[in-house]
């Protein structure tokens, strides 16, 4: 009976205030998360890449692709 008694006796927050402080933290997160996330995207998505033929002269360049080779490749992209 006693055990009976104590739960009868504890009081519980229930209300406005209890439910409204879980809000008060999740819908900031969410917001948050959500503009990371788009922002993620959105410079992912405007990411310059350099143009192939760009890539193929700075290859040459450094000496990792002989005159051959450049000349092989050039012709390539030109005709595509």
């Amino acid at each position: 009976m006693e055990e009976v008694k104590k739960d009868k006796t504890k009081k519980t927050k229930r209300g406005v205030w209890t439910i409204g402080w879980g809000w008060m933290l999740v819908v900031p997160a969410m917001a948050f998360l959500s503009w990371a996330t788009k922002k993620g995207i959105k410079d992912a998505l405007e990411e310059e890449h350099p143009a192939p033929l760009t890539i193929l002269k700075e290859r040459y360049a450094k000496g990792e692709i002989d005159r051959n080779e450049y000349e092989e490749k050039l012709r390539d992209l030109l005709a595509s």
